[in-house]
């Protein structure tokens, strides 16, 4: 007698394989699920920070920013007189970029064209009042001094108003908008930094953040844990200029970009099973 298709085809056999196939496929996917989540406690800062907690003499206070050869900077000298407004602030009479709402420095003009450049002796020079030296100086004390050589040229005490335009810092790696970002005020600090970055993202490993400093004789970097309160002991803390900040990403970025494509493969290995299953039903 000859065997049929039905007698070559064991189907309790065949429906426990495909059970324990299915059972395999549903582990694999739920693992690689797992695999790519992550917990809120590893993109949470200062896990060791208790509420109301004193951190005495933490951060340490960042020396004010002193001001250097072939810096850029912004300089706003404003009087009562219009015609000696344009002279000074060619960008516009009223030169409103630093005052009131304009605080957050959104507006500044271009600064190529309207920053007074250190020269390598440390001068800025001014039509009228002519050669002023700036280099050591802090903004407030590069601010008086400017405004003490206007009095004497101007006979009026003028509003003067200086800030740093090339103090810039490079933000980059797991962060929503990287890129470079400006301080104008001469003093920022890494969170600051990153928070200019738009945040961080959700794959970022906030534990290990890379601080890149470059001087003229050596490059310096530093590794910062911004999950521990330790963060504001670390000199790169305040960051300096041309700083760059890097976020690398967590050991959860691969598989998290990899789920679509372990989805779609478990949908069509689905598929097939239910299928298979239907012809186990038919074989009966």
């Amino acid at each position: 007698m000859k065997n049929t298709s039905r007698d070559l085809i064991n189907p309790d056999s065949l429906r426990l394989k495909v059970t324990k196939s299915a059972f395999m496929a549903f582990l694999f996917f739920t693992l690689m699920v797992l695999s790519s989540c992550r917990f809120a406690k590893d993109l949470t800062y200062f896990q060791d920070l208790e509420k109301e907690q004193s951190l005495f003499g933490i951060p340490k206070e960042v020396s004010e920013y002193r001001i250097r050869p072939l810096d850029n900077l912004y300089v706003s000298i404003q009087t009562n007189n219009a015609e000696v407004n344009q002279l000074f602030n060619p960008g516009g009479s009223n030169n409103n970029y630093l005052s009131g709402a304009q605080e957050t420095f959104a507006g500044l003009p271009d600064q190529s064209i309207n920053g007074y450049f250190v020269d390598a002796n440390g001068i800025i020079s001014f039509p009228t009042i002519g050669n002023i030296s700036v280099v050591g100086l802090t903004l407030l004390e590069a601010q008086n001094r400017i405004t003490e050589m206007s009095m004497k040229y101007l006979k009026v005490e003028p509003i003067v108003k200086v800030r740093i335009l090339s103090f810039k810092v490079n933000v980059t790696g797991e962060v929503r908008n990287p890129g470079l970002y400006y301080n104008y005020l001469g003093k920022l600090n890494v969170l600051d930094a990153v928070s200019m970055a738009n945040g961080i993202t959700d794959y970022a490993k906030i534990n290990r953040v890379l601080v890149i400093r470059q001087n003229k004789f050596n490059t310096k970097t530093f590794n910062l844990d911004l999950t521990s309160k330790k963060l504001f002991e670390s000199e790169a803390f305040y960051l300096q200029p041309d700083d760059l900040i890097y976020v690398p990403p967590s050991k959860f970025k691969n598989t998290g970009l990899n789920t679509p494509t372990y989805s779609v493969a478990f949908s069509a290995i689905s598929t097939v099973m239910i299928a298979v299953t239907f012809l186990l039903q038919v074989l009966k």
